[in-house]
């Protein structure tokens, strides 16, 4: 009996059937990434998260893309620019671990656009709190933020492999 309500779970089982890592560490990996017309932007992902068994747990992918007004000649964000992406992403992410089990994927950075995109357990938000948080926001630089249901996280599948 005490074996049953003691014993060791699985070798790679964790708390309500997580697997671990359930935050895996990395690597992170930096691509270019161009289409038919050639260069398109530039990628940093974590690849731990590829293959990850979780997925069913973190169902939700949020999506923030943030328009930039100050860039070099082919349209990448500047110094400055980069800083107040950085504070921005900061920002962000606070507001959605405050409240949610948070999976940072990556970033692509493209002509002035930067996506960043997490994985929560979560869709619910609180509008009034949200509201602020991405008026904030867009006080500083154009937002959109969205949060689709991804349960197989097939918007990010071809950034992981």
């Amino acid at each position: 009996m005490f074996k049953k309500l003691f014993g060791r779970k699985g070798k790679n089982e964790g708390f309500n059937g997580l697997q671990e890592p359930i935050f895996p560490e990395g690597p992170f990996a930096v691509s270019q990434i161009s289409d038919e017309s050639g260069f398109y932007g530039i990628s940093n992902v974590n690849r731990g998260y590829n293959h990850y068994p979780n997925k069913k747990y973190f169902p939700w992918c949020v999506q923030l893309t943030i328009e930039f007004q100050n860039t070099n000649e082919n349209g990448m964000p500047n110094d400055m620019e980069s800083e107040i992406l950085d504070d921005i992403e900061a920002k962000i992410e606070g507001f959605i671990a405050a409240k949610h089990k948070m999976h940072f994927i990556g970033r692509v950075t493209r002509k002035s656009f930067r996506d960043v995109i997490f994985y929560v357990d979560s869709p619910n938000f609180g509008e009034a709190y949200t509201n602020e948080i991405l008026d904030g926001i867009n006080k500083i630089r154009r937002i959109n933020f969205s949060v689709e249901n991804d349960p197989n996280w097939n918007f990010v599948s071809g950034l992981l492999n």
